[in-house]
């Protein structure tokens, strides 16, 4: 069964570290204001989707060795690196450029940078290997075709995998200085469509269980 609980020494060693992660993800979402909120909402997600994919006994092995509270407690730095990344860019009420693409595609490997200067002043490995994984890969797509590292299929961590559904997901129901808000319906279509492509096949046959639900929570949320 997937450890839901910490154990006392994780959970000393993740009330250390919550302040801290607290303040950085402040500071993410600060630094792209469009996106207020989105890390709490990508946490509630993940979280769900998760427990989805327990019950429907995918990848139920691997889920297992989890500690979810921490790998939840981690999702809040997927987007770390975009602190790296100038207003004129993040800001941008219009398309990006090709080269303006590329320097936004730079925030994932920034991100990883800045996760692994704090885990050397950290003695909570499994947190910020779960970090790593989802900062790293929720960029990735199950074709190969994602980036930074072109990962295909199950060569990306299943954080990642996970990470990536939830992160399209609420990107494309909430507003955004470049676009209005889809409708959750539209936004799950474009989600099973990409099945295959984009996501995980079987991460999206949990994601339709839970369509209905997501396109609550994302007015809950609003």
């Amino acid at each position: 069964m997937v450890k839901a609980q910490m154990s006392e020494s994780e959970l000393m060693e993740q009330q250390m570290e919550t302040p801290v992660m607290s303040i950085v993800s402040v500071l993410v979402e600060h630094c792209d204001n469009a996106t207020g909120g989105h890390i709490h909402r990508t946490q509630a997600y993940l979280k769900r989707l998760i427990y989805m994919l327990i019950e429907e006994n995918i990848y139920y092995d691997e889920i297992s060795s989890w500690s979810l509270d921490i790998l939840l407690s981690a999702a809040q730095l997927h987007d770390v690196g975009k602190i790296t990344i100038g207003d004129v860019i993040l800001k941008k009420p219009s398309s990006l450029t090709v080269d303006e693409y590329a320097i936004m595609k730079t925030h994932v490997q920034a991100g990883i940078d800045v996760i692994s200067l704090m885990e050397r002043k950290s003695a909570n490995s499994s947190f910020f290997n779960y970090a790593k994984n989802i900062a790293g890969t929720h960029h990735e797509k199950w074709n190969g075709t994602g980036y930074p590292n072109c990962l295909k299929e199950t060569d990306i961590p299943l954080e990642g995998r996970l990470m990536a559904v939830v992160d399209v997901y609420d990107a494309l129901v909430s507003p955004r200085i470049y676009k209005e808000p889809y409708s959750p319906s539209m936004a799950s279509k474009i989600i099973i469509e990409g099945s295959g492509i984009c996501f995980d096949p079987k991460i999206v046959d949990a994601f339709v269980i839970l369509a209905d639900e997501f396109a609550q929570m994302s007015k809950d949320f609003s």
